[in-house]
């Protein structure tokens, strides 16, 4: 064993010792003088954030650290599901089992595996993580009178203002000192990793932001390090653009506010990481779309779109490849996005058109016909759609991509759209409404909860959409890969 290697599990074991130390004296200490229990979690958890980012300093060997990391997330998940230390107000939460401090650990190693030895980007999403998540929870409790209801919690605007403001100033500091950006580029990388990361908070499931934000602040500074000033400048109309689209969206009730608040994240954080061409196709067709949902249907009846909806369509094929494109740079991840966007794209229009269709749709699951609208039903207008679809926003991706796009949204959009009939005809769950009885695909229908029928009971519609977008991107791939671009 190396003088380095003992050196580091020494300052790791006394780190790992020392943050037990603070969970249990503070949290105790708190609760003896009487604070109340957010209060008792979210300072500890603070101040565990401010040690561990020290720590990182402190430390040479990444697998090392790793495997640190990943023994104390093992450890720390066994702890709550077990109960074994049950201290009051720091693990056990506001939940059953709180699993906040496991993801802290978990976020922490993910964001090691991926940016090690880049101390500075990933001890700033550490402290990040520690601040300005424990500020917004405890302004937000006490403060907060205006909440968002997302990600299968309830969150206040108020805590979500304070999250930004103590990200920013965080942000601020790492890059001026960590970095030693310019004011400006320090100004723009800061404002865009406080809003996106803050976006971050309010919109996914409680205990997965400490998952999610330590690796995503990393990836930004760590990206931030060979930023121009024109990047810079990207960065900051990306902030305002993410921003004006979300009363633009609401206007339009397009999307009800959870999923405007999804889409405004997604469309900042595409054109910051990629460009203007990594969000207008998808915006272009989003809004073509609509359109087509809302044509000669009463208002009530089309709805707004949920962020679900914006998450499978929007966030898979534009969020996930942009954030590859980021950390590689190769232009094969355009083709994986356009890919998702054609396949998403193809069966909507199938679905939107195919009702001006003028003979109902026959199934391939009963042979038969059935009523417009019928999910695994095909008919000669709808797949006309389809490929119409497909090579639209294949041709429109060839602005930004390169001619390269035609074949690989024609492909993806196709064989996207058949996977989503083939499974809306196979295995997409369908229930009966017991007040009506009608077969419908929602778990709710006349108010009342529905009885499962067939299929498999989780695969809904945005999981159907979900696995034809992905196969979209894995075609898109493939094709842009055996046509040598």
């Amino acid at each position: 064993m190396t003088a380095t290697v003992s050196h580091d599990l020494a300052v790791a074991g006394g780190g790992i010792l020392l943050i037990a130390a603070v969970l249990i004296v503070v949290g105790r200490a708190l609760v003896r003088r009487g604070a109340g229990p957010l209060v008792t979690r979210k300072i500890p958890h603070a101040l565990c954030g401010l040690f561990a980012a020290l720590a990182a300093f402190q430390l040479s060997n990444g697998a090392v650290v790793a495997g640190v990391l990943a023994a104390a997330t093992v450890a720390l998940a066994f702890i709550v599901e077990r109960g074994l230390v049950p201290v009051p107000g720091v693990f056990d939460g506001t939940r059953s089992r709180d699993y906040g401090l496991v993801g802290f650990a978990g976020g922490a190693l993910v964001a090691v595996l991926a940016f090690w030895p880049d101390r500075v980007a990933i001890a700033a999403g550490v402290v990040v993580l520690g601040l300005a998540d424990a500020g917004a929870a405890l302004v937000g409790d006490r403060y907060g009178r205006h909440r968002v209801e997302a990600g299968g919690g309830v969150r206040s605007i108020e805590g979500s203002v304070a999250f930004v403001a103590i990200a920013f100033v965080v942000s601020m500091v790492f890059c001026r000192v960590g970095l030693e950006l310019n004011t400006f580029m320090a100004v723009s990388v800061s404002l865009f990793v406080a809003l996106t990361t803050a976006g971050v908070e309010l919109l996914v499931a409680p205990a997965a932001d400490n998952l999610l934000i330590t690796p995503w602040v990393a990836l930004l500074l760590h990206v931030a390090r060979d930023l121009s000033t024109d990047d810079a400048l990207r960065w900051l109309a990306a902030v305002v653009f993410g921003c004006a689209i979300v009363p633009f969206m609401l206007r339009m009730r397009w999307l009800d506010l959870p999923g405007a608040l999804c889409g405004g994240l997604i469309a900042g954080v595409a054109v910051g990481l990629g460009g203007w061409g990594w969000i207008i196709p998808a915006a272009v067709f989003f809004s073509l779309t609509s359109v087509l949902t809302a044509y000669k249907r009463p208002i009530r009846a089309t709805g707004m779109r949920t962020m679900s909806q914006v998450a499978v369509n929007a966030g898979l094929p534009v969020l996930l490849p942009v954030i590859g494109y980021a950390f590689t740079r190769d232009p094969v991840w355009y083709a994986v996005s356009i890919g998702g966007i054609a396949a998403g794209i193809a069966d909507s229009w199938a679905s939107e058109i195919g009702r001006f269709s003028s003979r109902e749709p026959w199934s391939l699951r009963t042979r038969g016909r059935v009523p417009k609208g019928t999910s695994g039903a095909v008919s000669p207008l709808g797949s006309g759609a389809t490929v119409l679809g497909a090579l639209a926003v294949g041709t429109f991706g060839a602005l930004f991509g390169g001619v390269a796009m035609v074949p690989v949204g024609l492909a993806a959009g196709v064989v996207g759209s058949l996977v989503d009939t083939l499974i809306g005809a196979t295995v997409q769950a369908r229930f009966v409404c017991a007040t009506c009885g009608a077969t419908v695909e929602d778990d709710l229908h006349c108010g009342a909860p529905t009885r499962a029928s067939t299929g498999w009971r989780w695969m809904g519609n945005d999981a159907v959409n979900a696995c034809a977008n992905a196969t979209g991107m894995v075609v898109g791939s493939v094709v842009f890969w055996l046509i040598g671009a």
